[in-house]
């Protein structure tokens, strides 16, 4: 039976438990399913309206807990719902108001009071499935024949609710209520009663309509009445697959019961088309390009619920790569958009990425002289086109430190320093004044001697790194001469500050005409201290300088600016004395001397010397490098004459003089004197007293001058 277009339905949704029974032992399994409810207007009977929710839908709706509410309130009048009283004729099991339509177990009832109606015929005493149905004291309801073991829930039941022929009864009782057991007579006993006359209501095959107010009632199967059917939600999922620039495949899961599939296809072209299959193949399409798809469920002309997929086709790959432009440190790269859509541009180079929106970038922080790849992929939201690949040396960079030197007459040296990043080698070129080329060689080295060149000549000479053995970087130039010949005869002669050079001049004919003059450089310690340059007289004078120092002297002849061979030669300067000699500490063994080092004057050693004229010892020593120094082992109270002397290549300077004595130990001695004379009053004058201190005195300067420490004191006694 189909019953189509005719038809006027309510759609709402519940998200219900679904309960299922397995097996005997009656085992509860439970798994959350998302349910749409139908309420069809069009009446039918009870059998026309099942046939057509299975038809267009899943089945007779399943009355529970969570959906009769939600249900009842989309209605105005009474509906058809899936419960049967003899599930039987449903094709269920024969136990009356046991199960719902779609097979589902009965644990849950909402009965109108006074339903449902019982059979009370009298004399029916067969106990077969016929038997009518019995109420008890209690308003229980005999329900029909089961072998149930137990029940529990909502409404349940338990083995003490079966009779000794496997009659059950059970009553009216909403979801809330605890379950409730009956102790039933056995049929023998009920089969013998007296039975009251039958309900004018009672109906032998009943079906189940449930009121706009979520109450349940008996109607006669064959009435019309509207309907509610349900349905599992079903999710159709479109997958894409096998996407290339041009076309993608479809495919979608088949829906429940569905007549066809409505294919919508939105983009740069639409597309609608009705299936069947579950496949489909879209071609012709844009590069790069987003779709949109939704696969729609057609079930008795109802559109199920769809899923949307999107999706880009794939960009083309760029056309024309070239590279636009190297340099050191940076590759200019330019492409031609493809055909189709492009978002942007991904750029792999190494392990780095970079995203361009124009077709063109220069790629920077690079390593000079070195081969990279570059891919280039076309790009629209996260798919990427087929890799374009170039790939390109930078520019190898400049060398660095290029100094001409070991001039000859015939050839000069070149050295210089690689430039950062890789190179594959070196030209190196040398021309005159009129580019001419002298010399042209590619080495892999960075020292090169330049042979075979005119003396006395200007010579430019350049140096340029290659990479992949072409590719050339920007040259580095010096200009250098070819030497005349070496000057002869260099003397210095030196006083403690000054150096004065002279030598004699090479007489070789002066090339090309230039006039012949000399360099001379002042060295210390392999530092230039001095330069003169186009001296024309074969002498040089230098002031100002450190004493005690070597100095350096190299002279080159020079023509024009040709640079002969050098010739050096090397002086010590006269030692200066040192200055500020001064005892910093002493004591009776010991004396600690210090001074100052001469003023401009290099590291040097100084010979000290100590002396006693007294004790008549004298010793030096060599101090090197310091303005300090401890004598120990001296004798107290003694004067010490000290010589402190600039020592430097085997000359010394003038002596510093200083001179100090020891701590004192200080000793008393005295001395006792006794005048006697022929005329005493001689003896009582004191003139004649002081007269003998003072010579004393004088006696004690002569003998111990001084050379130590004494003191001599006058102390008169008494007598």
């Amino acid at each position: 039976m189909r019953i189509h277009g005719s038809l006027n339905m309510g759609r709402f949704s519940v998200k219900v438990k679904v309960c299922v029974l397995i097996s005997w032992a009656l085992t509860l399994a439970c798994s959350a399913a998302e349910q749409d409810f139908f309420t069809q207007s069009k009446p039918l009977t009870w059998d026309e309206a099942r046939e057509h929710c299975q038809e267009c839908f899943k089945d007779l709706v399943t009355l529970t807990p969570e959906n009769i509410q939600a249900i009842a309130k989309k209605l105005t009048s009474e509906h058809w719902v899936g419960l049967r009283k003899n599930p039987h004729s449903s094709g269920n099991s024969s136990v009356l108001w046991s199960h719902w339509a779609n097979g589902d177990p009965l644990t849950f009832q909402n009965w109108y009071p006074g339903w449902p109606v019982v059979n009370s015929t009298r004399g029916c005493c067969s106990c077969s499935c016929s038997c009518p149905a019995m109420t008890n004291s209690t308003g229980f309801t005999e329900l029909g024949t089961a072998n149930v073991t137990s029940f529990s829930g909502p409404g349940g039941f338990t083995t003490e609710d079966v009779t000794s022929s496997g009659r059950l009864t059970n009553t009216s009782v909403s979801t809330a209520a605890a379950p409730m057991t009956t102790r039933l007579p056995s049929v023998e006993a009920a089969c013998g009663q007296s039975l009251v006359d039958t309900d004018e209501r009672y109906i032998e095959d009943s079906c189940v309509a449930m009121l706009s107010f979520g109450a349940w009632v008996e109607k006669t199967c064959s009435e019309h009445l509207p309907f509610i059917c349900y349905e599992e939600r079903f999710l159709s999922k479109a997958s894409v697959t096998n996407v290339t620039t041009s076309s993608a495949g479809l495919t979608w899961r088949p829906g429940p019961n569905v007549s066809d599939y409505r294919l919508e296809v939105r983009g740069d072209k639409n597309l609608t088309e009705n299936l069947t299959d579950l496949a489909y193949d879209l071609v012709n399409l844009t590069a790069g390009t987003k779709y949109s798809v939704q696969v729609v469920p057609v079930k008795c002309d109802r559109d199920l619920h769809s899923q949307k997929v999107m999706f880009y086709t794939t960009p083309r790959k760029v056309e024309n790569l070239t590279v636009a432009k190297v340099t050191e440190t940076s590759v200019s790269l330019s492409w031609s958009k493809p055909a189709g859509n492009v978002h942007f541009y991904l750029i792999e180079v190494q392990d780095r990425h970079f995203r361009s929106l124009t077709e063109g970038i220069e790629v920077g922080r690079l390593t000079p002289g070195n081969l990279y790849a570059f891919t280039i992929l076309s790009g629209v939201e996260n798919n990427l086109s087929e890799g374009s690949v170039i790939t390109a040396y930078t520019k190898p960079g400049r060398v660095s430190d290029l100094t001409a030197s070991d001039f000859t007459t015939s050839s000069l040296k070149l050295n210089w320093l690689p430039p950062e990043g890789n190179t594959t080698g070196f030209r190196v070129a040398a021309m005159n004044d009129s580019d001419e080329v002298l010399f042209d060689e590619v080495v892999n080295r960075t020292k090169v001697r330049v042979a075979r060149l005119p003396m006395a000549t200007r010579i430019t000479c350049s140096v340029t790194a290659l990479a992949n053995g072409t590719l050339e970087g920007d040259n580095v130039t010096v200009v250098s001469y070819t030497a005349p010949g070496p000057i002869s005869n260099l003397t210095l002669t030196t006083t403690h500050d000054s150096l004065n050079a002279t030598w004699s001049p090479n007489h070789n004919p002066k090339p090309d005409g230039n006039l012949t003059f000399f360099t001379i450089e002042l060295q210390l310690g392999g530092k230039i201290v001095e330069t003169a340059d186009k001296l024309a007289e074969p002498k040089k004078h230098f002031d100002g300088l450190k004493s005690s120092a070597n100095y350096t002297v190299i002279v080159y002849m020079v023509n024009g600016h040709l640079k002969g061979p050098p010739v050096e030669s090397s002086s010590f300067t006269l030692p200066s004395m040192p200055t500020d000699g001064t005892v910093i500490s002493f004591g009776k063994k010991y004396i600690t001397l210090q001074w100052e080092a001469p003023a401009n004057t290099a590291a040097v050693n100084y010979s000290v010397k100590i002396s006693s004229s007294f004790w008549g010892h004298s010793s030096s020593v060599l101090v090197d490098n310091r303005t300090n120094h401890t004598f120990r082992g001296l004798v107290s109270g003694t004067r010490y004459e000290f010589e402190v002397r600039t020592e430097v290549n085997g000359m010394s300077s003038p002596p510093l003089n200083v001179s100090h004595f020891t701590a004192a130990e200080k000793r008393e001695v005295s001395l006792s004197m006794l005048c006697s004379s022929a005329e005493p009053l001689l003896c009582e004058k004191n003139t004649t007293r002081e007269h003998i201190f003072i010579q004393l005195q004088d006696h004690f300067k002569e003998l111990l001058r001084d050379g130590i420490f004494w003191e001599l004191k006058e102390q008169e006694t008494e007598n």
